[in-house]
């Protein structure tokens, strides 16, 4: 393995292989090789979608314990 460039930090080279970077736009993280990029972006989708969900059932919660009151 060879060590990595400091004037490069979008490629990784590794046994002669050259890896390029893809970076995240929502999180800015560095996505080693670039066909890794599509499966990280689908983990933040899942997690907005996650997200969504634990406020609606909030939303609801609260807005029952308004009409109670």
């Amino acid at each position: 393995m060879e060590p990595i460039s400091h004037n490069n930090s979008n490629i990784i080279s590794i046994d002669r292989t050259e890896l390029r970077a893809a970076k995240c736009d929502k999180c800015g993280a560095k996505i080693y090789p670039t066909s890794l990029l599509e499966p990280h972006l689908t983990r933040h989708r899942r997690r907005q979608r996650w997200f969504n969900a634990e406020i609606r059932k909030l939303q609801y919660t609260f807005s029952h314990m308004r009409n109670i009151a």
